[in-house]
């Protein structure tokens, strides 16, 4: 009886020892340095609150390895009910999970850096640049990794607005997207919206990442397939795969890219300074040769029958394809505008990477569109460069030949298109 016993004492204390050599294995696998953190700003107070909640879903029935995946989302009202149907704002680490559960299993966390709880109810304002450089501060020093990587989820509209908030009624200005994402250290910017792939937003983010990836026109609610983009991000940052890690983060940009439904570019940020710089030699060029009514209406006419990006739905912004349009003028018979089109196309094509067999892309604004979809007669007052604001981006406040000036008289494109008296 005491030989048993004592033999039932040893296996008991072998077996303690074998779970706590487990959980350290465990511990230690937690706490060691990832290859990537994945953070998502998913900014769904609006009308695309179920398709957050489904790429939620999709990330967990992902199997991953090697990288911290954190959500920052923000619930509306009157869209969907699930998952409890809370309507704050709620920081996830997202679990993997086989397809079983009935609810979100990833785990609700902590961050004090933007007053959020891991039990109480918290609305925050997503269109606040001070809480995307919170989040990502956060995420940055919490979940520590070797590349960080940051994707802007939710309604955008190019020139002018990324995560719409309908609670507050209020959206983020492409210049104070620049200043959240600025000095983080990111090593790709991915937009899943609509309109992030057009040269305003792009410029502002010049030196704030090593890669962008986006579209220039419309994008599904749906989403990109997370599901897909994190067991894609997995082979790349697991175990077996960190010696083959492209230390520029070209391979993960051209995995978010793939991961969109549509065409989709990755442009190499470093390159987006001389991508303005031809883009305003070559619209220096094409406002010389606008002289008069009857050239302006010419032109016009040649501008709108190139590639462009818009809603289906009106009144929106219409934006012209920058590469479509330096094709069509490369062969133009004025020799200085043909010139400066090859040199654009050249170089917006040095700046982009192949996504399968196609280049994605980039747009720029030209004007807005009415309710009736005809163009409209003036831009935005936003749209329109004031030296005296402080509000306005990179891009208008530089541009000297494509955006409109307050005055209206001056020698650059849209301003002859536009606003001239011939």
């Amino acid at each position: 009886m005491k030989k048993n016993l004592f033999f039932l004492i040893l296996s008991c204390l072998f077996y303690i020892s074998c779970m706590n050599q487990t959980e350290k294995v465990q511990v230690a696998e937690k706490n060691k340095k990832k290859t990537l953190t994945l953070m998502v700003y998913m900014a769904a107070d609006n009308d695309l609150e179920p398709y957050a909640l489904s790429n939620l879903r999709a990330m967990e029935r992902a199997v991953s390895h090697g990288m911290n995946v954190l959500v920052l989302l923000d619930r509306a009202e009157g869209y969907d009910e699930t998952y409890g149907n809370w309507t704050d704002t709620r920081l996830f680490e997202v679990i993997h999970d086989e397809g079983s559960a009935n609810g979100l299993k990833s785990k609700r966390i902590a961050c004090p850096t933007l007053g959020l709880t891991a039990s109480e109810n918290t609305e925050l304002d997503m269109a606040q640049p001070s809480v995307l450089k919170g989040f990502i501060e956060f995420c940055k020093g919490s979940y520590t990794a070797e590349n960080y990587a940051l994707v802007i989820w939710g309604h955008g509209s190019g020139w002018k607005a990324f995560a719409v908030d309908d609670r507050t009624d209020s959206y983020m200005s492409v210049k104070n997207l620049g200043a959240a994402v600025r000095g983080q250290e990111l090593s790709v910017i991915g937009f899943d919206t609509c309109f992030g792939g057009v040269l305003e937003n792009l410029y502002e983010l010049k030196d704030c990442a090593d890669y962008a990836v986006a579209c220039p026109g419309v994008t599904p609610s749906t989403g990109w397939d997370y599901k897909r983009l994190l067991e894609k991000l997995s082979n790349l940052c697991g175990e077996g795969a960190r010696e083959s890690w492209n230390a520029d983060s070209r391979e993960l940009a051209l995995a978010m890219a793939e991961s969109s439904a549509v065409q989709t570019g990755v442009f190499d940020c470093g390159r987006l300074r001389e991508v303005f710089s031809a883009f305003e030699a070559f619209s220096h060029a094409l406002s010389d040769t606008v002289t008069d009514s009857q050239s302006r209406s010419s032109m016009l006419t040649q501008l709108l029958g190139i590639r462009n990006y818009s809603y289906t739905q009106n009144p929106c912004d219409l934006y012209l394809d920058i590469p479509s349009t330096a094709s069509f003028y490369s062969s133009s018979a004025d020799a200085a505008l043909a010139e400066k089109a090859r040199l654009l196309k050249q170089t917006v094509e040095q700046a982009s990477l192949t996504v399968e067999t196609q280049r994605c892309g980039i747009g720029v604004h030209l004007i807005p569109k009415s309710s009736s979809g005809a163009l409209e007669s003036t831009h935005a007052s936003d749209y329109v460069k004031d030296l005296q604001r402080t509000d306005q981006s990179a891009f208008i406040k530089e541009s000297s030949w494509w955006v409109p000036t307050k005055d209206r008289n001056s020698e650059s494109l849209l301003d002859k298109l536009f606003y001239t008296v011939y």
